[in-house]
């Protein structure tokens, strides 16, 4: 079989009171993509961001909110690790679990996604492009990137800004990948259409599909500085004759409340993409010249 039914979310940020509440909200957009056959589902960036409301014994505030996300969200990894685990065991589907703060082994605090398997195999992947923001809270980027198996794909998970670096995405198509997984978060619209286009921009380059998801809402925290959060859903596909879509939008949600987005994704014609390039394409790289101008800078 060469062909993956996905769903992508459009996740709503809402007050969650404890990991139990947000595994309830986890879950019901995990069976309603059970339920519509996708064997993928994936949840965005920071899905668990809402825990903020979990906390009783201060206000959560902009002077807070780093202690906060370290010494409170982050030791709640490991319960939402064990439940998106049983989610997808439960409903016989991959879960890319959104990201989520924890802290490392080496103490440092890590933005890190969940890839729950429907055979009980659980991988990570952290974010390696921290932003400005993540950079202020004393979070530290990955150095590994991870490869996969979903279907009849060869997956990677790029977090959010690491869908900005075409190195990353390169790296993957070297080891084989014909999919990418981008779990995001974005608060103004310079953020939604940097990151949209990266997508658009990696799926062409890389002759693969990108699949999107998007954190939307408030949860009304910090209560003096609260995260807006927008963005669209998507899945995004090279632009050429093989695929057919001019702009190279198999799917975006229509609006920002919460759903799902699904798409029915064909190895077959990543393959013959790939095999009969329209735009020069993979095939068609000038490696040679690649290797001599690297030579002459260090990027």
């Amino acid at each position: 079989m060469t062909t993956l039914r996905i769903a992508t979310s459009t996740f709503e940020l809402r007050s969650e009171s404890s990991v139990d509440a947000l595994l309830e909200h986890m879950g019901d957009v995990v069976r309603r993509a059970a339920e519509a056959e996708a064997g993928l589902v994936v949840l965005p960036e920071f899905a668990s961001t809402g825990l903020l409301g979990s906390i009783a014994d201060h206000e959560v505030t902009a002077a807070t909110i780093i202690s906060d996300y370290r010494d409170i969200l982050a030791p709640l990894f490991h319960d939402i690790v064990r439940g998106v685990s049983a989610l997808a065991v439960e409903h016989d589907v991959v879960v890319v679990g959104g990201s989520h703060n924890r802290i490392a082994e080496d103490g440092s605090l890590r933005n890190t996604a969940v890839i729950a398997h429907p055979d009980g195999r659980v991988e990570f992947q952290d974010k390696i492009h921290l932003t400005p923001n993540e950079h202020s809270m004393g979070a530290q980027g990955g150095d590994q990137v991870l490869v996969t198996t979903i279907g009849p794909f060869t997956a990677g998970v790029l977090i959010c800004a690491d869908i900005q670096f075409p190195e990353l995405s390169r790296y993957l198509v070297a080891r084989g990948v014909d999919l990418i997984i981008c779990p995001s978060l974005t608060w103004n619209r310079r953020g939604v259409h940097r990151v949209r286009v990266g997508c658009q921009a990696r799926a062409i380059e890389n002759q693969l599909f990108v699949v999107m998801s998007a954190l939307v809402g408030n949860s009304g925290f910090p209560v003096d500085a609260t995260l807006y959060a927008v963005g669209n859903a998507l899945v995004s596909t090279p632009v050429d004759r093989t695929f057919g879509i001019n702009d190279g939008l198999l799917a975006i949600a229509e609006d920002q409340r919460e759903n799902l987005v699904f798409a029915d994704l064909d190895h077959a014609l990543v393959e013959k993409s790939r095999a009969n390039p329209e735009a020069p394409g993979l095939s068609l790289r000038r490696t040679e010249v690649f290797a001599s101008l690297r030579s002459e800078v260090d990027y």
